[in-house]
């Protein structure tokens, strides 16, 4: 198992162990690449939303589908002062609703679900960012980027 690790200034969004392991023991293969410094421009809490909120979704998708075709491929890395976010997932292209690029819960409960992909889109606006979502050949991929005012050192 490979686990990444967001840390900044010793407090860290331990890329969410408890979701790789989830993941794991849902038979879904996790694949994480990068690595951020502790010296970002970003909140924690911010970069833990957007990150949180993407593995949920990629576990949930991953769990519609016949488990030998289960996969996420997190990556992650930082260039002058932004960050790069990529997640790909399997899925079942059925279990998907898009409406204009705002993608609906299949839930019953849509009042308590759905709010995922909303939180990330407002966390990255506060960085000036942008997201993208894109479907093809059975991988659901979301790539974001943050334009931070710094990035203090490299990756």
């Amino acid at each position: 198992m490979v686990i990444g690790l967001i840390s900044k200034g010793g407090k860290g969004c331990l890329l969410n162990l408890t979701k790789v392991l989830e993941a794991e023991s849902k038979n879904i293969k996790v694949q994480f690449k990068g690595r951020v410094s502790d010296n970002v421009a970003i909140d924690m809490f911010d970069m833990c939303t957007i990150i949180s909120n993407l593995l949920n979704n990629a576990i949930e998708a991953c769990e519609k589908i016949q488990e030998d075709k289960r996969i996420i491929e997190f990556e992650i890395a930082g260039y002058n002062s932004q960050i790069f976010i990529s997640v790909s997932n399997s899925y079942d292209m059925e279990s998907i609703i898009n409406q204009k690029q705002k993608f609906i819960t299949t839930k019953e409960d849509k009042l308590n679900h759905g709010i995922g992909l909303e939180n990330v889109r407002r966390t990255i606006k506060k960085y000036d960012g942008d997201m993208r979502i894109s479907q093809e050949n059975e991988r659901f991929i979301v790539l974001i980027t943050l334009r931070l005012s710094t990035i203090l050192a490299q990756f």
